[in-house]
């Protein structure tokens, strides 16, 4: 049963209900008794079926986990879409980690530098990924994209957690890497 029809069931019999209780009433005032007196068990029965309703919705979603064996377009969306949340989930914790260190004038700032980079990050994927846009290949390469970006940037607060106050030469992550920065 679907999702819509299900909800669809539930007012159907809350109304039906509603009628049956003010036949029972005496007229206009025995009708607004009866629904005044029955509306809380309408709204639980209404907020029971949106409940179930949610719920079916999430057990579609969590049957589409990532299986690297399957190379379907739409399972390599899946499986980066995953890459990316875990990615995400690690430069969280890094920032955290590193936030927690750092006085009150080093919080605001790396606060400033992380909201920047934020914002950098999905410029950067916007731009590099727009050829893509409208095929069933974009959400699979804004995904990697992001992954790469955000694997970048939680080496880069490693290497910062790492450095000692006044040591310019930690600067950076890659450090004697040949790449421009």
């Amino acid at each position: 049963m679907s999702t819509a029809s299900m909800l669809h069931t539930s007012i159907s019999s809350n109304i039906r209900h509603i009628s049956r209780s003010a036949l029972h009433g005496s007229g206009r005032a025995g009708m607004m008794r009866c629904i005044s007196s029955d509306l809380g068990s309408i709204m639980r029965r209404i907020l029971l079926s949106a409940c179930l309703v949610v719920l079916a919705g999430t057990s579609i979603v969590r049957a589409q986990e990532c299986d690297r064996s399957d190379d379907s377009q739409q399972m390599m969306n899946i499986c980066a879409g995953e890459d990316y949340q875990a990615a995400d989930a690690k430069l969280n914790a890094a920032y955290q980690d590193l936030i927690s260190s750092d006085d009150a004038n080093g919080k605001r700032l790396l606060q400033v530098a992380q909201r920047a980079w934020i914002t950098f990050r999905d410029a950067e994927c916007a731009h590099s990924t727009a050829a893509s846009v409208g095929g069933s290949i974009h959400a699979m390469e804004v995904s990697q994209c992001l992954t790469r970006l955000t694997n970048d940037r939680i080496n880069q607060l490693a290497a910062s957690a790492n450095c000692s106050e006044g040591d310019a030469s930690c600067a950076s992550p890659n450090e004697g890497s040949d790449e421009v920065q």
